[in-house]
Order: C-alpha cells, then structure tokens, then sequence
C-alpha cells in the first residue's frame, strides 16, 4: 500500500521546487553541492512554522561524504556560538534537518549509525527513559537509501519529532528527552558533523 506525502514534506518540497524559480536565495553545502533554500515554511495541525536556515555541513566517514545537512530554526536569535549551539537542544521552536544523501546506504548501517549517536548523547538515566523511542526511531529505517534521496527531521514544540524517509511519513513520536538527544547527534559535544557550520549563519 502505497503512502501518501505528509502535509509538512509537500511545502517544503514546494519550497525546493519554487525557491530558485522566485529568486529566493539557495544555500550550497560545498563538500557535496547539495543547494537548499534559505527560507522554507512547515505546517502541523493547522499551524505554519517559517523556518530559517542556520548553516549547512557535510556528514563524512572516513573520506566519504554521506550527506549534505541543513539545519532550520524558527525565530532564530542571533547570538555567541556556545548560546546559540545550546539553543538548537531546547524545545519551543519549530526545528529542521534535511539530509540530502551523496552516496547510497546500507539500512543496516543507518540503523546502527542512530542507534550509536543516540546512546553516546544520552546519560544513563535518559537512556531508560527514552529507550522506546528510539526502537521505535530506528526502526522506521527499513530500506536502503540511494544518492539524492532524502530524510527530513522535524522537532515541533512539545517534543514532537516527525519523520519523512525519501518522501514517506513516518509516525511522530512525542518524548521531549528523545528529541534532545537525537538533535544532539548533531549539536552535542559528540557532534558528527561540524557542529559549528550548522550555525554559522546565527552566530555572532
């Protein structure tokens, strides 16, 4: 049975798809060329979030480039660089992750590749708490995914983290605890990314 696109991933394909066409400034993640617009906007239960692009980086292993990521905030406020990277592991705004894959993936490897990032960015303690969410997170990742496909996170106010896997919704799960670690694989001190591009467009 085929799903459809859920509401959220269809604007900010829309987004993608119109930005260059109406002279919107595009973002070009240098590593990989992957381009994302500057400006989207996302919809939930009647409620549009305009979002805004914080920075762009790369996800390398070893010397291969795994994907080019953007990160998205609403309301961003401007701010030093430890103020601002705090503020992307809070809740209470609309955030965003797009990564645009560079290279095909083993969904084994993306499973263990989460799990391993949630567990080294989760004490003891919040492990057992949030434990069931993230079974229930890496379990949506049940395909391989190929270059120029998609994964798009989204953590809405109260802890709720959405998923679009290549164009398919996934269901939310609500768990403020989860969402913080999750955006810490990112944005914590074990970041896998350089965490710093990811706010260089905020930080002052």
């Amino acid at each position: 049975m085929s799903m459809k696109r859920p509401l959220v991933f269809a604007l900010f394909l829309g987004m993608l798809l119109t930005a260059s066409l109406q002279g919107q400034e595009m973002v070009k993640e240098p590593s990989t060329g992957k381009s994302f617009p500057a400006a989207v906007s996302i919809a939930s239960n009647g409620v549009t979030y305009p979002l805004s692009l914080t920075g762009v980086t790369v996800r390398k292993k070893m010397i291969f480039k795994v994907y080019g990521m953007a990160h998205y905030i609403q309301d961003p406020v401007r701010g030093k660089k430890d103020a601002v990277l705090n503020a992307m592991t809070v809740d209470g705004k609309a955030k965003m992750i797009v990564m645009d894959f560079a290279r095909d993936v083993d969904a084994g490897k993306i499973r263990d590749t989460y799990m391993e990032g949630l567990k080294d960015n989760a004490s003891v303690q919040e492990w057992t708490s949030i434990q069931p969410a993230a079974d229930q997170f890496v379990g949506f990742f049940t395909q391989d995914v190929k270059e120029g496909e998609q994964f798009v996170l989204r953590w809405l106010p109260g802890g709720i983290v959405s998923v679009t896997i290549a164009g398919i919704d996934k269901p939310a799960i609500t768990n403020q605890q989860f969402a913080r670690v999750l955006w810490s694989i990112w944005f914590g001190q074990n970041s896998i990314v350089d965490r710093e591009d990811l706010v260089d467009r905020i930080v002052d």
